[in-house]
């Protein structure tokens, strides 16, 4: 639990418009004292926060609204640095965990089902996880900082596990860096760069580390970072250890070599037979190849390593509402309905970006 004895943790920050530029020059005084952060006049209990998002220094936070009209609004603001900016966000997400499972496990003691609930703590980032309603499963799904981890007392531990997520561009998993994203113009009189960051894993970067490379090609400023990129992507930054071979099966996958997928995919499962996440990315290259009926039970398979694993669920979901397997759906969601509750707030956001010149 946390300790909300500790002192409040203060801070200065600016208010920032929807295109990421601050609002005025002066910053603002804001707090977080283990329940409720305050930013200048308004304050936000950590049980109505659905997410926050952290880019740099930039942070996005996702708040229940009071009125009817809206479901949720977003405040943005900008803080001292992107390693204050990390903390203050694992802190409101452990806030705001411990509050959404005090106020779940209340519920239902209310309803007398008290017995039911249960709850984990992510190995990662400490967040507690509800898991009322999932039955046991050797690994763990942590939704705030997105990591799957073995948690079995049997099985040993794999170290590689810690840098596997699902990539925002693919949406496989594999181990997605950050990596950057510059452009130089030039025209006449006028000149500037744009800057942003990007969370992707180094197959997908190929493509845009090729175009940066010939957009700034006659600008020169661009191209030491275009290379630097393009020697990234294509470096010896892939997958290693028991997951070896993990971006070649993706990779394989995505150009519709299913039998090449699948020798990549069975070999890291010879190494690390419970791997939610692997057995995710073969049903991903099924359903690719319209094979629906071999993902359902892919699907299904990785939810037996993991009960709560996100990413297999919405797939599992979306194959059972398209085939009409009305029975199967409703006990699939009657079994996920707590975090179906808390997931249907949470909302992604669209990554601003960092710098622009003139």
């Amino acid at each position: 639990m946390n300790d909300h004895s500790q002192q409040p943790l203060k801070f200065k920050f600016h208010w920032l418009n929807e295109e990421g530029q601050a609002t005025s020059m002066m910053r603002k005084k804001g707090e977080f004292d283990g329940e409720t952060i305050t930013l200048e006049d308004t304050e936000i209990p950590a049980e109505v926060i659905v997410e926050s998002v952290v880019r740099e220094n930039r942070m996005a936070i996702s708040v229940i609204a009071a009125n009817e009209k809206e479901e949720f609004i977003t405040v943005l603001i900008q803080l001292p640095s992107k390693k204050f900016a990390e903390s203050l966000k694992k802190k409101i997400d452990l806030a705001r965990s411990e509050a959404w499972a005090r106020l779940h496990q209340e519920e239902l003691e209310e309803k007398g089902l008290g017995h039911t609930f249960r709850q984990e703590q992510c190995p990662r980032c400490t967040a507690t996880i509800i898991l009322s309603d999932m039955p046991q499963s050797p690994q763990l799904y942590c939704h705030f900082c997105d990591s799957l981890t073995t948690i079995d007392p049997e099985s040993d531990p794999i170290p590689q596990e810690r840098d596997l997520r699902v990539c925002e561009e693919c949406g496989m998993y594999t181990k997605p860096q950050k990596f950057t994203i510059f452009c130089f113009y030039f025209l006449v009189v006028f000149y500037g760069f744009s800057s942003n960051s990007t969370w992707r894993c180094p197959p997908c970067m190929r493509g845009e580390a090729w175009k940066m490379l010939f957009g700034n090609f006659f600008f020169v400023l661009g191209v030491p970072t275009a290379i630097w990129q393009l020697i990234r992507s294509y470096g010896g930054s892939s997958v290693g250890g028991k997951f070896k071979g993990l971006d070649t099966g993706n990779i394989k996958a995505r150009k519709g070599d299913l039998a090449g997928a699948l020798e990549s995919y069975r070999n890291i499962l010879g190494n690390v037979p419970v791997s939610a996440g692997v057995k995710y990315n073969l049903g991903m290259a099924l359903l690719a190849q319209e094979k629906e009926e071999n993902a359902e039970s892919t699907f299904e398979l990785a939810l037996q390593d993991c009960s709560n694993y996100v990413p297999a669920y919405g797939q599992l979901r979306y194959l059972l509402q398209e085939r009409g397997e009305t029975e199967r759906l409703n006990e699939l969601e009657q079994m996920w309905s707590t975090f179906d509750d808390d997931e249907e707030d949470e909302k992604k956001l669209e990554q601003q970006p960092e710098s622009e010149g003139q």
